[in-house]
């Protein structure tokens, strides 16, 4: 994802990770100093072909630290009752997607892979 960032270059967008209902990553190398109020406009999307354009007002919390992409975190002070409804949902279904991941790759019964030399030695 990118967003505008209002104290930032206007013309540009920069990327945005670590979406929450709370807040967003904001990557920049030269991030706002902390307790500034920012704008942000960003799409996000909860259908695979629904993009929905987020605008919020946020404030710099914190920023980078060693090891971690440069940029500053971002929580939300304003977002509409709607917008985080449709937050919600996309952590809903990044989290049932983990789930799943994390499921089919720690239960022996749900993987494919030698399920062929399983079933013949179970015969055999």
């Amino acid at each position: 994802m990118s967003a505008a960032v209002s104290g930032l270059d206007p013309r540009a967008t920069t990327p945005v990770s670590d979406l929450s209902e709370s807040g967003v990553f904001v990557h920049t190398d030269e991030p706002l100093p902390i307790g500034s109020d920012i704008e942000l406009r960003f799409t996000a999307f909860p259908e695979p072909d629904m993009p929905v354009l987020f605008e919020a007002k946020g404030r710099v919390v914190r920023h980078a630290v060693e090891g971690e992409p440069s940029g500053m975190g971002v929580e939300f002070v304003e977002l509409a009752d709607a917008a985080r409804d449709v937050l919600h949902k996309i952590m809903l279904r990044d989290e049932a997607d983990r789930q799943s991941r994390r499921i089919a790759t720690t239960d022996e019964t749900l993987r494919t892979h030698g399920l062929v030399a399983r079933l013949l030695q179970s015969k055999g």
